[in-house]
């Protein structure tokens, strides 16, 4: 009775505890106990409500058995007893084989107690066949094992065809000497109620997953300290991160820095307030930065309190929010900074926004500008229009007018005023954008001027200009066109072409000028009048913007005189031409005259310096000191003579176009050599020294050795020629690496050349003073051929000189270069 009463003591406690908590669950800071769990409470309540009148019937059943095997009351006396139990209370002799029940347990059946055959094998016939071997009394081999106390859920057939689940507890009262149970007593409890519960349980829990991880939004349970507990699917997959990674952590752990102070915020306020609704971020896996809406409350969550979060992502909205901001930034951007001026009016007129490029224009502050109206800021001619302007724009909602604004300090200036009717937050508005137009007001102004200069141009000519439409009316003429037609300007325009015009008739009577000028073509034609005057008549079409043809027009002049000044010319023509082949055969002869003259002089001028070869040697015999000084005074001017014969040659060759080059290996510094070898005696005669330099870098190069030396020799006999006695000539020869190229300086300390003579050193037959070919000699000629041998060798001439202190000539040759005349590209470097 002991165990009774106290069972009896926690079931009304239990009662009491569960009545409170569904009170409690009504409450609005428990809204998720009522939306999701309080079907579960009920259950709950029941399923621990079984439990403990299973407890409480187990102690029962003890008592049960002491009371029948221990005072020795028969199971009958106890059954009549315990008849109105609601319980069905069972007997099993082991032994025998007899099974003795109450009738409950014949009605929990469905089954009247006449109807229960007292034997075990009727109990096996009712029970499920999965559940057969659960029986206690079935499994025979392990009977000794049977503890004194079992329990067992097993499903029997119920009378009317249902499987029914049964609880069986039992206790054994008695065994044999083998300790198997002989005498078996236990009750038997109809729990298909609670296998039901329990089904809807599971039910309820898996439409509570399902919609769980179905949802869009991020789902995360946490325990009281915050410790992640449990989360949705959405929730794995908009962070990234796995499952298993995420429990048992914090949502701090994934929340941007900056919201860290705000979530602890939010989690206080949770604590206190039991519900909290904020925004944060938080960081993915990938280190992106979602931002979120968080709703967070107190819930129930398997039996102790824990925390429900609600993540819904707001990028979308956030990004929506950003382009609306920055739409709303940009409109103020153009609002305040545009170069208009912007005025937002209510439907009386009233200033309600102003833009800061009117403020500064009118001269007043927002503040002082917001007081006034429309009529305050026009001038006193423009005011009273401001109503017709408004009437017009409330019909058509849209107007571009002009006007005067007013400054504060009185002054004005032209505007151009676009008024439109908006709508704004629902209400009419009246928006005007104010454009200053003084530039265009000048430039319209400067139009009409140029417009009336070109007309007094166009009337100082002496060409009839006549302009016209796309229909052939006569738009304007200038003053020589009227007085061709005998007729005033007033007059003309308006009339057609062909009425008043006919130069630009054809012999078919077409009006081809002007057909031509409408068709977007240009033309020009000549036409003679019965008095034999010579006309030309152009026609220019004129087009518009888009290409459009928007008329045309016409020039006429009286080209008689320029008709006869041309065929005279053409004659004048005829006659330079005729003079100009005349003169071409006589410079063909004179080429072939200096080629066949210097052949013809080299022949004889060849032996003098052979003889004078022979006499140096002393080959003919010995020579006394005057007739050596003779025989060398007769070589130097014969080589003198070969030289200037060689130039005229090489001119007439460059003339005629026969000039040949034919590149080989060679040695400048050989060149250099054979060079002053030439002028040795010059260079005695006036006791000049040579000072050379040839860089150990340069050897052998592609060229025309004759015409290098030649460049050389040409070169050094002008130092020589404009050089003091006794000075020096310098030579340099190096490689300048950066340019590729070689590099030949050769300087005299003489008497230089004026600055302004430079220039023209170059030129054919060009001397500086008439007086110096005179004193130095020299045919003008010299430079020249450097010049065209240098160029044909792509390189570069060029002298520096300084009057009174010398000359330095300097040569540049590529070292690797393309020949004007040759594909194939030439190494100088090459040895």
């Amino acid at each position: 009775m002991k165990t009774s009463a106290n069972g009896l003591f926690f079931l009304c406690i239990y009662v009491m505890h569960f009545v409170s908590l569904a009170s409690a669950a009504q409450d609005v800071s428990y809204y998720e106990l009522d939306i999701w769990h309080y079907d579960w409470l009920i259950l709950f309540f029941l399923f621990l409500s079984l439990v403990l009148i299973s407890t409480y019937k187990k102690g029962f059943i003890r008592a049960l058995a002491n009371m029948l095997y221990g005072k020795k009351y028969s199971f009958h006396e106890l059954k009549s007893a315990l008849e109105d139990i609601d319980m069905g209370i069972w007997e099993l002799d082991m032994n025998k084989g007899t099974l003795n029940v109450n009738k409950r347990w014949a009605c929990m059946l469905g089954y009247d107690p006449e109807e229960i055959k007292p034997h075990i094998s009727f109990w096996n016939k009712l029970t499920h066949p999965d559940d057969w071997k659960n029986l206690f009394f079935n499994n025979s081999h392990e009977n000794q094992g049977i503890h004194n106390n079992f329990r067992n859920e097993i499903r029997m057939l119920a009378k009317h065809g249902v499987w029914k689940w049964i609880v069986v507890n039992g206790t054994v009262v008695s065994r044999d000497a083998r300790g198997s149970p002989v005498k078996i007593i236990g009750t038997q409890v109809d729990i298909d109620h609670i296998k039901k519960a329990e089904k809807e349980i599971a039910h309820s829990e898996h439409k509570f997953r399902t919609l769980f991880h179905s949802a869009n939004d991020s789902i995360f349970i946490q325990d009281m300290h915050m410790n992640i507990l449990d989360l949705n699917d959405a929730a794995c997959k908009c962070l990234g991160y796995s499952r298993e990674k995420l429990l048992g952590k914090k949502l701090l752990e994934i929340t941007s820095q900056e919201f860290l102070l705000k979530e602890q915020e939010m989690q206080s306020k949770l604590l206190k307030n039991r519900y909290s609704f904020y925004e944060t971020c938080y960081i993915c896996n990938d280190g992106a930065i979602l931002p979120v809406e968080v709703s967070s409350r107190i819930i129930y969550y398997e039996n102790s309190q824990a925390i429900l979060s609600i993540a819904k992502d707001i990028s979308r909205r956030k990004r929506v929010e950003s382009a609306l901001n920055e739409s709303e930034n940009k409109f103020r951007y153009i609002f305040d900074n545009v170069n208009d001026e912007i005025f937002m009016q209510d439907m009386k007129y009233n200033f309600l926004e102003v833009n800061s490029v009117a403020c500064q224009r009118l001269g007043y502050t927002k503040e002082e500008l917001l007081k006034l109206r429309p009529e305050d800021i026009e001038t006193p001619d423009n005011s009273p229009l401001i109503k017709s302007r408004m009437t017009a724009i409330n019909h058509f909602k849209h107007g571009i007018f002009e006007s005067e604004h007013l400054r504060r300090d009185g002054t004005t200036y032209p505007v151009e005023l676009s008024i439109s009717i908006v709508k704004l937050d629902g209400k009419k508005r009246i928006l005007t954008i104010a454009r200053d137009i003084t530039e265009r007001k000048e430039a319209e102004a400067a139009v009409r001027k140029h417009e009336i200069e070109k007309e007094m141009i166009l009337d100082g000519m002496e060409e009839h200009v006549v302009y016209h439409d796309t229909d052939m009316k006569i738009l304007w003429a200038n003053q020589a066109a009227c007085s061709f037609f005998s007729k005033d300007r007033s007059t003309v325009i308006g009339n057609q072409c062909h009425e008043i015009w006919t130069l630009g008739i054809d012999s078919n009577g077409k009006d081809s000028i002007m057909q031509a000028n409408i068709h977007g073509i240009s033309r020009e034609i000549e036409r003679t009048t019965p008095d034999g005057r010579i006309w030309s008549v152009k026609g220019y079409p004129l087009k518009g913007p888009r290409g459009d043809i928007n008329g045309g027009i016409i020039v006429t002049l009286d080209i008689t005189e320029r008709k006869k000044a041309q065929e005279q010319i053409q004659k004048f023509n005829r006659e330079l031409l005729k003079i100009n082949e005349e003169l071409q055969s006589v410079d063909r002869i004179k080429n072939e005259f200096l080629a066949n003259l210097g052949h013809e002089l080299r022949t004889p001028l060849s032996s003098i310096i052979g003889y004078s070869e022979l006499l140096d040697s002393l080959t003919l015999g010995e020579l006394n000191e005057v007739q050596k000084k003779a025989s060398e005074s007769i070589y130097r001017n014969a080589e003198r003579l070969r030289s200037l014969i060689d130039s005229l040659l090489y001119l007439s060759y460059v003339n005629s176009g026969k000039i040949e080059y034919n590149f080989e290996l060679m040695h400048i510094g050989s060149a250099i050599d054979e060079a002053i070898a030439r002028v040795a005696g010059e260079l005695e005669d006036k006791g000049i020294t040579v000072d050379k330099k040839i860089s150990h870098e340069i050897s052998f190069m592609k060229a025309e050795p004759a015409k290098i030396q030649e460049l050389l020799h040409n070169i050094l006999d002008n130092a020589i020629k404009f050089s003091n006695k006794n000075g020096k000539i310098e030579i340099d020869a190096h490689l300048e690496e950066e340019e590729n190229t070689l590099k030949i300086e050769i300087s005299d300390y003489g008497i230089g050349i004026p600055y302004d003579k430079v220039n023209n050193l170059f030129t054919l037959f060009h001397q500086v003073d008439g007086s110096m070919s005179r004193r130095h000699g020299g045919t003008g000629v010299g430079l020249y051929i450097c010049k065209n041998i240098v160029a044909a060798h792509n390189g570069s001439i060029w002298i520096v000189s300084k009057e009174g202190k010398g000359t330095t000539v300097h040569v540049s040759l590529p070292l690797k270069w393309k020949a004007a005349d040759r594909k194939e590209y030439i190494d100088l470097t090459d040895n």
